[in-house]
């Protein structure tokens, strides 16, 4: 089937444009795009009349993500079986312990952030939010996640890979002060593929208690994977 170029040309733009939280103006994206300003100036229109964009600043005139493209995705939020079947789960362990949730699918190369959830007592501020995209997966927990546990993802350290395996998670401290203690966890569904990663975070204690809460979230994440039909051993 042929591709449509004008919905690649409008996609190209909007991925572009939600990488870049500050904001892009049209002559930035038409040179990184290396499209005719004409039809860039005209789908960048189009979209900002259809609320799929708005300027964060009217006098620069940079374009950011508009309100369109979030109602869209939060649409697929409430459609995806993923979110649904993680989402009552990861409520009740962060409400018991404290810890924030969330949970990121791979999209390609990239690790997308689709759910989030914190407790009311939470401690910590989280860097990632609904629809944060992370492009390295090096550099990201959920991304090291899959790169350990998704066969199809190449891991940089096959040794760490091994041994990450024989846990069944990973873990890390993050902040500028290393205070966040990240756990991540895969989930897997009917075709024992990972579909996607389980992120709790709270603050790091300095004893080993969160071995504890490793336990429990594994427990969680097993309820999860079952409910999307996983019948492997975990």
């Amino acid at each position: 089937m042929k591709e449509n170029g004008s919905v690649i040309r409008i996609l190209s733009i909007l991925d572009l444009v939600s990488k870049n939280p500050d904001g892009l103006t049209l002559g930035q994206i038409y040179r990184e795009l290396e499209m005719p300003k004409a039809t860039a100036y005209d789908i960048l229109q189009t979209l900002y009349r259809a609320d799929a964009v708005y300027y964060k600043d009217p006098n620069l005139k940079n374009y950011v993500i508009g309100s369109r493209m979030y109602a869209i995705g939060s649409t697929y939020s409430k459609n995806s079986n993923l979110i649904e079947a993680s989402s009552s789960i990861l409520k009740e362990f962060s409400d018991k312990t404290g810890y924030t949730m969330q949970l990121a699918k791979k999209v390609e190369d990239k690790t997308i952030y689709i759910y989030k959830y914190e407790p009311t007592n939470v401690k910590i501020m989280t860097e990632t939010d609904v629809g944060s995209i992370k492009y390295n997966r090096d550099k990201d927990i959920s991304g090291r996640c899959f790169t350990v546990f998704d066969d199809k993802c190449e891991a940089s350290t096959p040794e760490e890979k091994k041994i990450n395996l024989s846990n069944g998670y990973i873990t890390e401290l993050s902040g500028s002060t290393s205070h966040i203690r990240n756990i991540s966890i895969p989930i897997r569904n009917f075709e024992n593929r990972v579909c996607g990663v389980v992120v709790a975070s709270d603050l790091e204690v300095g004893d080993e208690s969160y071995k504890t809460i490793i336990e429990d979230l594994k427990n969680s994440c097993s309820l999860i994977s079952r409910s999307l039909g996983y019948i492997g051993d975990l």
